[in-house]
């Protein structure tokens, strides 16, 4: 009977012990934050344009700041699991009220690897999704 528990007392400890790597993990969803800008939508920006048709096109800018009322920041975020951190900004400057310059990031790449990455991560890393920036 001792020989039968004990294997089975191990096998308990060992499943309640943490993070076995060989169970495969729960799917992690993409997050996504801030304002989703399409390229389409980023194109149609041009300089001369006013205040409401931008708006119209993206939406209210992310933040609102007093100091800054000529300047309207757009910013996105998404984090697939396992992938690194993608951050699209996108900055429009306007001088009475029409867009005088268009400042953004999408040319960039950003983020950076997470420094823990599972097996099957490595192996079949995340596809990722179009960008909008």
């Amino acid at each position: 009977m001792r020989f039968l528990l004990t294997p089975l007392l191990f096998i308990f400890l060992i499943g309640c012990g943490g993070d076995p790597f060989w169970l495969p993990r729960a799917h992690r969803i993409t997050i996504q934050q801030g304002n989703l800008i399409s390229e389409r939508q980023l194109a149609e920006i041009e300089v001369g344009m006013n205040q409401s048709a931008v708006r119209s096109l993206l939406g209210s800018p992310i933040a609102n700041a007093p100091m800054h009322r000529d300047r309207w920041d757009y910013l996105y975020t998404r984090a697939p699991a396992g992938a690194a951190v993608e951050a699209k900004r996108l900055a429009i400057f306007f001088e009475n009220s029409t867009v005088a310059r268009i400042d953004s990031n999408a040319e960039e790449e950003s983020g950076e690897l997470p420094e823990h990455r599972n097996w099957w991560e490595i192996l079949f890393p995340p596809l990722r999704e179009p960008t909008g920036l």
